[in-house]
């Protein structure tokens, strides 16, 4: 039975989950059922450390460490809404989405760079190598948010010139917030990226998004970060009020 859930679970339109495919030793099919039930989770990590035993919070790997880069791609939204929150104790970090890549490349990648960035033009070609029919015909990559002055970027591994750009709504951090929400609407439906400040919506930040993605945070001797999914907050434009009309987005069924 739980063979079966997991294999149903496996089978989504919305999202594809990367699951272990064996039953080996102390991993029973409930335990990867247990898993694939709560699958946003930080699977693989560059030069930071899990500060959770269920993987959702990660932490430099020494104090005021020099950082590094951690993805949910074992989480890989391929179309339809979903909704990600970053909770944050400490610093500013970069939070975006990026194209899902084998896990052996990315090991690969970060043998090579001592911080595996998604911006780092050297390895563009590298990034595109690992290209799947998944990730569609859309040009947008990765794109990120820059929590400490709200603006962001986005590359399509080909340009050079992924300048910061503003946006509609953006908001850089207070010096006194030491701890923050941000939360992530990615509609696929739409192609388009919203961004939330504390449950209170600040405006869409990148449209244009097609194909497959996966979550991903990079810390700079912050942390912890933890990340998890849920229903998004009411679409609250940046000065609304909880009277005035809105949306409610609901995640669909995984």
């Amino acid at each position: 039975v739980a063979r079966r859930a997991v294999t149903t679970l496996q089978n989504s339109k919305s999202v594809k989950l990367i699951l272990p495919e064996y039953v080996r030793g102390t991993r029973t099919w409930l335990s990867i059922l247990h898993e694939s039930e709560h699958p946003l989770k930080f699977n693989t990590l560059c030069g930071l450390k899990h500060s959770s035993g269920d993987r959702t919070s990660v932490r430099c790997l020494t104090e005021g460490g020099s950082g590094g880069l951690a993805l949910a791609n074992g989480y890989v939204m391929m179309s339809g809404i979903h909704y990600a929150e970053f909770q944050i104790t400490s610093g500013t970090p970069l939070i975006g989405i990026a194209r899902p890549m084998p896990r052996y490349s990315l090991r690969v990648f970060a043998r090579r760079r001592l911080h595996l960035d998604f911006f780092e033009t050297t390895m563009h070609d590298d990034f595109l190598a690992t290209r799947r029919d998944e990730w569609g015909d859309g040009v947008v990559h990765a794109c990120e948010i820059c929590c400490a002055d709200g603006d962001m970027r986005w590359t399509d591994w080909d340009r050079d010139d992924t300048e910061w750009e503003d946006w509609e709504g953006m908001e850089e951090i207070e010096s006194g917030d030491t701890e923050y929400t941000i939360g992530m609407l990615l509609d696929l439906d739409e192609g388009a990226l919203t961004v939330f400040k504390n449950n209170r919506r600040l405006g869409m930040m990148k449209n244009g998004l097609s194909g497959s993605y996966c979550w991903y945070i990079r810390l700079f001797g912050e942390g912890p970060v933890a990340i998890k999914g849920g229903e998004p907050p009411l679409q609250l434009h940046h000065g609304d009020s909880q009277d005035n009309e809105s949306i409610l987005y609901v995640e669909e069924d995984m």
